[in-house]
């Protein structure tokens, strides 16, 4: 799942034992798939590729994004696809992550862009996801993040 690195047991959050998460993500080089995979794993959820998205929603309580940045800007089927399910989404806690290359300051600037376009205000960025799936640490602090979002607590 995250190339070749060995695979280890990743514990379930407590709080999402009872609960329904979806990841979608838009990966090119697999880092935010990478990352897709590993939150799915630890919420006991589903990661799912923007392209194969879901039409119904209604089965899941938790629907995380997760986007590459490309020259500046956040995956464009993932920006419709949210748009199209905005009214929905608003019934569920949603959030973002970015797979980017930059942190500091020029990586909060393509957080509030990413905000600004998709609509939601709950994310973070990541730099080398599949480093990251590979150790988790920085993942599981976004995940236990997810606890405090409110259902429709989008903007």
């Amino acid at each position: 799942m995250y190339g070749m690195e060995k695979r280890r047991l990743i514990p379930l959050q407590p709080h999402f034992k009872d609960m329904t998460t979806l990841v979608l993500y838009a990966s090119l080089t697999g880092n935010t798939k990478a990352v897709a995979e590993y939150i799915a794993e630890k919420t006991n959820g589903v990661a799912m590729d923007i392209k194969n998205a879901p039409n119904d929603l209604s089965e899941y309580d938790t629907v995380i994004f997760g986007s590459r940045v490309h020259a500046g800007g956040v995956s464009k089927p993932m920006q419709r696809y949210i748009g199209e399910n905005y009214d929905i989404l608003l019934q569920k806690k949603v959030a973002y992550y970015l797979c980017c290359m930059f942190t500091g300051d020029k990586a909060e600037k393509q957080m509030a862009s990413a905000a600004a376009s998709l609509g939601i205000f709950n994310g973070t960025y990541f730099v080398a996801g599949k480093k990251l799936a590979a150790d988790g640490k920085q993942i599981d602090e976004f995940i236990a993040k997810l606890d405090s979002i409110g259902i429709g607590d989008m903007i």
